[in-house]
């Protein structure tokens, strides 16, 4: 049996996030980590998109930025002043590549292709099958996704799914400092939808077409919605598609396990996939850091929480009402961009915002049906 201080199972976003995170801490303390994915990480399979005040360790690999965005609906179309935020955009490829430069080559760095069959606690060590073969470790770090039994008498459980392609235009068509964050204009009938708009040249731009509801779309539901987004609100009839990529994030107030005897979870596989938005990149790095800073302080990984447990709560309010239409999204939204500064509500997003400011927020919106989808949702919990 192979022994290492650490192992962390699953190569994606939140595995090399935090490996990257430790490497300061396992060459001080000289120590030995073993990352494990099963198929190699390589192509452009996804795009993370993210806001921050400050720079943080994957700055080098940010594609492009934009400190002007647009929400738009049928409601209302408005600039946002997001100062001191940066929107910004990070392309998995990029991640990757940067990431093997950081990894590879590493003495403290062990990394393997091999599938995860079990992981499990016993007598203070973690320990992971890996096709057939025993590893233990002090600590395992898992991004794997977990099979969850649904209780939908109790939780919500949503999808956000998308389509997104980029688009090279014959004209320049796209104001390449500013990106639309959210365009309502888009068929609402199958659930909440929106589009949004990265300019990454004056030719060239993602565009992303979203929906949340309880199933994902036929192939051609997507393309239809994205050629006609193109044609009626960007006006352009003559494009090249250069790149597609299409995704399913889980939206749900299921409560999620983040921790099993000496397995830590991350990413999704560890509820940091922020409930009623579909956000990960930011949650992963907050999460992540704060492993990192616990075992430089105290070789101790294990962390209480990274945020309140009061936006759990905000989060499924939110999902309760997507998920019963009372309000539709672009209702939510447009009141909650039209009535509150944009900085306030990014900070809200993010779990940052005080109670008093919560409560300002709050202020501003549907009183009525909020409180009867966090009563609705208080019944349901206790029963």
């Amino acid at each position: 049996m192979k022994h290492f201080d650490y192992i962390i199972a699953g190569g994606g976003c939140s595995g090399r996030s935090l490996a990257v995170r430790m490497l300061p801490y396992l060459k001080a303390s000289n120590k030995q980590l073993l990352l494990v994915d099963k198929l190699p990480k390589k192509g452009n399979d996804k795009t993370w998109c993210f806001w921050e005040e400050h720079a943080d360790v994957f700055e080098p690999v940010v594609y492009k930025k934009w400190n002007r965005l647009l929400f738009s609906s049928h409601f209302i179309q408005q600039e946002l002043n997001i100062y001191p935020y940066t929107y910004k955009m990070i392309r998995a490829a990029d991640f990757y590549t940067y990431t093997d430069e950081k990894l590879s080559g590493n003495p403290h760095i062990i990394t393997i292709q091999g599938n995860v069959e079990r992981l499990y606690t016993e007598n203070q060590q973690a320990y992971a099958i890996i096709d057939g073969e025993v590893y233990s470790s002090d600590y395992t770090f898992s991004s794997i996704p977990r099979i969850q039994n649904k209780r939908p008498e109790r939780y919500q459980y949503l999808l956000q799914h998308f389509m997104g392609w980029v688009i090279e235009t014959e004209t320049a068509i796209f104001d390449t400092e500013c990106a639309t964050l959210m365009d309502f204009k888009t068929p609402q009938q199958t659930g909440t939808s929106f589009v949004y708009v990265l300019p990454l040249s004056p030719k060239l731009a993602l565009v992303e077409y979203t929906v949340f509801s309880e199933q994902e779309l036929a192939t051609e539901d997507y393309t239809t919605a994205l050629k006609q987004y193109i044609e009626e609100q960007l006006h352009c009839k003559k494009y090249t598609i250069k790149e597609q990529e299409y995704g399913v994030i889980p939206m749900s107030d299921h409560p999620a396990q983040r921790q099993q005897g000496r397995i830590i979870y991350l990413g999704t596989a560890g509820g940091f996939t922020k409930g009623s938005t579909g956000y990960t990149f930011r949650f992963i790095q907050k999460h992540t850091s704060a492993i990192a800073e616990g075992l430089t302080k105290s070789g101790n990984p294990i962390i209480s929480s990274v945020f309140p447990n009061r936006f759990k709560t905000y989060d499924a309010i939110l999902l309760h009402l997507l998920g019963s239409r009372r309000l539709s999204g672009e209702e939510i939204f447009s009141e909650l961009f039209e009535k509150n500064k944009a900085k306030q509500i990014l900070k809200f997003l993010d779990n940052e915002t005080s109670l008093m400011e919560e409560i300002q927020i709050f202020s501003t919106l549907n009183k009525k049906e909020f409180t009867l989808a966090l009563l609705n949702r208080t019944l349901k919990t206790i029963a």
